[in-house]
Parts: structure tokens; sequence; C-alpha cells
């Protein structure tokens, strides 16, 4: 009785297994991995734009991460961002990245955007103004 028993759940199992159409994985809940690419911009030290076409996407934009208050990134069509940037008046580079996503079904695409500013060569640097050699101090009370 015990192995018709065992042999019944087996067969049931089997049966409940097999019979389960064949889900996407969208369908289940689970997303898939990105493709993933990388792309380095550099922008000159002045406020400027730029129009940069991402040929890696396969659908249209769907988001834009951008954390740096000095850029501004706006999607232009589908597979195109516009990239703004304010002055860089220190001599020091600035860099960030973007991340911008296409996902259409199963397909999720990123491109990660290494943005880069140059620095401004009559910029200045915080450092300057601790070293600088003068006896004349910093400020003046009035």
């Amino acid at each position: 009785m015990k192995n018709i028993r065992l042999y019944l759940f087996a067969c049931i199992a089997m049966l409940m297994l097999t019979a389960c159409p064949n889900d996407s994985d969208s369908e289940q809940g689970i997303i898939p991995d990105p493709e993933t690419y990388t792309q380095n911009i550099t922008m000159p030290s002045n406020a400027s734009e730029r129009v940069v076409t991402l040929n890696q996407l396969r659908s249209s934009i769907t988001s834009v991460e951008n954390s740096a208050p000095w850029l501004v990134v706006e999607p232009e069509g589908s597979r195109m961002v516009k990239l703004r940037t304010t002055d860089n008046i220190t001599k020091i580079e600035r860099k960030c990245n973007v991340t911008i996503t296409a996902s259409m079904r199963d397909n999720v695409t990123k491109v990660i955007l290494s943005v880069t500013q140059q620095g401004n060569s009559e910029g200045t640097e915080i450092d300057d103004l601790h070293n600088s050699q003068t006896d004349k101090p910093a400020y003046r009370r009035q």
C-alpha cells in the first residue's frame, strides 16, 4: 500500500511539472540581467551642450539617472540624449556617471556615460589660497 501511494504521488508530481506552460521570465516577475555598455564623453570647461547618440540601445529610453548638479541630461528622441554643463571655474576636472536605461519586455539595455568636464586653465583651487606667500591677512576687520 505504501508503494502504491508513493508511486501515485510521484505520477501526480510529474504530471503537474509537465503540464505547466513554459512562462517567460517577465511573466514570472524575473527581470533579466541588462546588457551594459560604457561610453566616455569629454566636455569643455565652459558651459556647453552636446547631443550623444546611443546606438547600443535596442528600444526607447525609459530612465536617466544623474546625480551631478553641474550636468543636465535630457532625452532627445528614442536613442539620443542632450548633455548640458555649467561653467567649471576650477582647475580640477570633474567626473560623473550617468546611467541610461532602455527596456522593452525581456530586453533591458543600460548605457553608462562616463562624463568628464575639463578644468579651467585660469581657474582657482582652494589650496591656492592657503599656499600663497603673502604678508597680508586673508581678511580685514572693519
